[in-house]
């Protein structure tokens, strides 16, 4: 990894789990807080309010109340455990590198099982029904695309780069090497993902996003790398599966 004097691009490796856990249980709490003060303020303030809209600004307030609870207990973003700030434009250039390695490497994969999945194309279009909001927002309002575009090109991936390649990786990597670490919290990224067809894809990445965290000290370059996937991840869904 690359070294630097600058506290905010120090190792990740800072993180206590005791406060590691129980942030995660105050996020949980603040995030259901959140979401039912929401449902329930939106069902009294505006009764008319489109269904997917409604859906869509609850679900990015939870997202938010999760960042909320992770910024609130471990300090400014900028700063470790997080390391969300620019470094080095080569170091961008890296992390977009890596993005072509797990577009690769996941292409490679999903042709292997092919005889599982019914071949790449229908894997492409199981994960992008699953993984994007392209199929759940047909015929929806503007205004709900809006809020779904940065929910899931921006919320959710800021929240799982602070949590998994920034607490996590850091909590980890106390306990076991650094290969071992980005191996373990690729796994539980996967896991986090839930859905089978998405498990390769979502492993691989968090395999790449983990050497990228700890090779330029920031979050801010796996955050780029998870923004620009999303975004295609979208543009793809809403092409294929129009």
């Amino acid at each position: 990894m690359t070294q630097s004097a600058d506290p905010s691009v120090a190792t990740p490796a800072t993180v206590d789990g005791r406060r590691l856990l129980a942030t995660i249980a105050a996020a949980v709490i603040a995030g259901a807080v959140i979401g039912s003060a929401t449902y329930y303020g939106l069902h009294w303030l505006i009764p008319s309010l489109n269904a997917g809209l409604r859906t869509q600004v609850i679900v990015a307030g939870v997202y938010c109340a999760f960042i909320a609870a992770l910024a609130i207990s471990f300090g400014p973003l900028p700063r470790a455990p997080f390391g969300l700030r620019f470094t080095s434009g080569k170091d961008l250039g890296l992390a977009c590198l890596a993005w072509f390695g797990i577009m690769g490497c996941s292409l490679t994969i999903y042709f292997v099982l092919s005889p599982i999945t019914g071949g790449v194309s229908t894997a492409l279009r199981q994960i992008l029904t699953v993984a994007t909001d392209a199929k759940r927002l047909v015929g929806q309002p503007e205004s709900a695309w809006i809020v779904a575009i940065a929910r899931g090109c921006l919320i959710v991936p800021l929240f799982e780069e602070l949590l998994f390649r920034g607490l996590l990786l850091g909590w980890l990597g106390k306990h076991m090497s650094v290969p071992r670490a980005i191996i373990v919290s690729a796994i539980l990224f996967a896991v986090m993902h839930g859905y089978p067809i998405v498990l390769p894809f979502a492993f691989v990445a968090g395999l790449f996003l983990g050497w990228v965290r700890e090779r330029t000290g920031s979050t801010f370059n796996t955050l780029v790398v998870h923004v620009l996937n999303n975004v295609l991840f979208l543009c793809l869904g809403v092409w294929l599966l129009r």
